[in-house]
């Protein structure tokens, strides 16, 4: 899948932008504030149905306007192509895919999977679990088929059971909800680790093409304590989720642990050391999907050099070449693009205009 043209209308510093983009490389550069982030939030609107920055949707309506819209024109591997739209007012946000007014976030997900690679991307090392649940539930839910319809049953009654929690519901009104909990968690529980063993069998030689032979190790931790299974842990920490008013344990307490050489990753490598592991595993994703469901996913990678001098920048620059999928890359200077990226699409951002070449 690969996106043949990209539409702004009132998107941030852009009244209109009308580009139609390479099927491999796309190389943006501009100074910094001109908008080459916001391109790459745009596309990245129409594959997540959100942002990437914690601002959210809204702060993205064009100063003086009152909505934006973002469309797309993407090619999938059958020979058939669809329209997806995101548009957001004061009303709230709205989806369209081929003209269907009620196209949601998931149809959007399944229609343009994509993965971002940006300035930010050290904190699926260093910050909380949610972040590398993150990472790994995108690789898990379109892989593995069983997984989303069973993390969204997991999710309905986890919700049902914390309300009773904090209401201080009798233990009866609670526990009723452990049957479905512990059924949807199997599920999702082994949906992960069908997909984290693919992740062992191919990470290290990804790992070790950019970041040398150290070992790279993936922990799974599935969210609750004890080897009876997740209907014994929710039994057994009942009394303390009463007093807590929420459910401690489960798949939504999950954590993927990175370690390189024995020792944890944020604590081994050098900041632009992370940017090339977390690249190397977002890679290798990229790799099953096309493995498993012969879709290649479109990579945004966000001021790519930042923190990397040129034999990293060159080494990361062969592996997104040789990956085969749709790259979108931004670049404050041309000079800093290495020539194996050249021989695609160049665009150049200034003052919320696009030119080419």
């Amino acid at each position: 899948m690969y996106l043949t043209r990209l539409r702004l209308h009132d998107f941030r510093c852009f009244s209109t932008a009308d580009i139609e983009p390479n099927p491999s490389i796309n190389v943006i550069t501009g100074d910094n504030a001109s908008g080459k982030t916001t391109l790459l939030e745009a596309i990245y609107f129409l594959g997540r149905g959100q942002s990437f920055r914690q601002s959210g949707p809204r702060p993205a309506i064009r100063a003086g306007t009152n909505a934006f819209t973002v469309t797309g024109d993407i090619a999938v591997p059958d020979g058939r192509s669809h329209r997806v739209g995101v548009s957001r007012d004061k009303r709230g946000i709205r989806y369209r895919r081929d003209g269907d007014n009620e196209t949601n976030r998931i149809d959007l997900i399944n229609t343009l999977p994509l993965q971002m690679v940006d300035p930010n991307v050290h904190r699926l090392l260093e910050q909380g679990p949610r972040y590398r649940r993150h990472f790994l539930d995108w690789g898990v839910f379109h892989v593995e088929h069983a997984f989303f319809p069973a993390w969204r049953r997991f999710r309905r009654a986890l919700k049902q059971r914390n309300r009773a929690l904090k209401s201080r519901m009798p233990k009866a009104d609670i526990v009723v909800w452990d049957a479905e909990l512990v059924r949807a968690a199997e599920v999702v529980d082994a949906s992960r680790r069908a997909y984290i063993d693919h992740l062992h069998a191919n990470l290290p030689g990804q790992a070790a093409k950019l970041l040398g032979d150290e070992p790279v190790v993936l922990e799974y931790d599935c969210g609750w304590r004890g080897d009876d299974g997740y209907g014994a842990a929710l039994a057994a920490s009942l009394d303390q989720d009463t007093r807590a008013g929420f459910t401690q344990q489960g798949p939504h307490r999950a954590d993927l642990r990175i370690s390189i050489a024995t020792a944890v990753a944020r604590d081994w490598v050098s900041r632009g050391q992370q940017k090339i592991l977390t690249t190397a595993m977002l890679l290798t994703q990229a790799q099953l999907l096309y493995a498993r469901r012969h879709v290649r996913p479109v990579l945004l990678i966000d001021d790519m050099a930042a923190e990397l001098g040129a034999r990293y920048r060159q080494v990361l620059a062969e592996e997104i070449a040789a990956l085969g999928g749709q790259c979108f890359l931004t670049f404050l200077e041309p000079d800093l693009v290495p020539d194996v990226l050249k021989g695609g699409s160049m665009f150049h951002v200034e003052h919320g205009a696009v030119r080419t070449g």
